[in-house]
């Protein structure tokens, strides 16, 4: 997601609103599985120069298509998701130290916000995604999609974490 500030830069005080949509590269989750956007993700935003530092606040709205934790099947998540970043003229000094371990270098024109909305998107996935609360997962044995019905493999044999609360209770 590319914007032109040209004219926001030449503004010290001056802020504008920009909408865009872009189509953004798959993400690696944390689990290694790839993680695909379902079409362009959407951006409402506000940009303000503040004494020639540019502020970006706003949010964005993309459709994955990421698998499910439990069956493995694919499915799609809809995901908004805040922005606020400082960016500031690559070369130019900051008054503070601590503004600059947080801000944004840039240069020239164009002002692109991919890694930012990249990393704000991968940061507001869930830890373990689902397809639907109530997915039944995937059969220990035999490995069937338990949402699409019962396995034949048998579950007779009690889960053997737990034999030895048989054995203790003498059964």
């Amino acid at each position: 997601m590319q914007i032109d500030v040209s004219e926001l830069k030449q503004s010290p005080g001056l802020s504008i609103h920009r909408e865009c949509a872009a189509v953004l590269p798959a993400l690696e989750g944390t689990g290694g599985e790839t993680i695909t956007f379902a079409g362009p993700a959407a951006a409402v935003l506000d940009l303000t120069n503040r004494d020639g530092v540019l502020l970006v606040t706003g949010t964005v709205r993309a459709v994955l298509r990421l698998p499910c934790s439990r069956c493995l099947e694919t499915f799609t998540l809809p995901v908004e998701v805040s922005l606020a970043e400082t960016y500031y003229p690559e070369g130019a000094a900051l008054l503070k130290a601590e503004e600059n371990e947080e801000s944004i270098p840039f240069r020239g024109d164009v002002l692109d916000i991919t890694p930012e909305v990249l990393k704000a998107v991968l940061l507001a996935l869930p830890m373990k995604p689902v397809c639907r609360p109530d997915c039944r997962g995937l059969c220990p044995r035999c490995g069937r999609n338990l949402n699409l019905g019962r396995c034949t493999c048998g579950h007779d044999d009690p889960d053997p974490r737990l034999a030895v609360l048989k054995d203790l209770l003498g059964h």
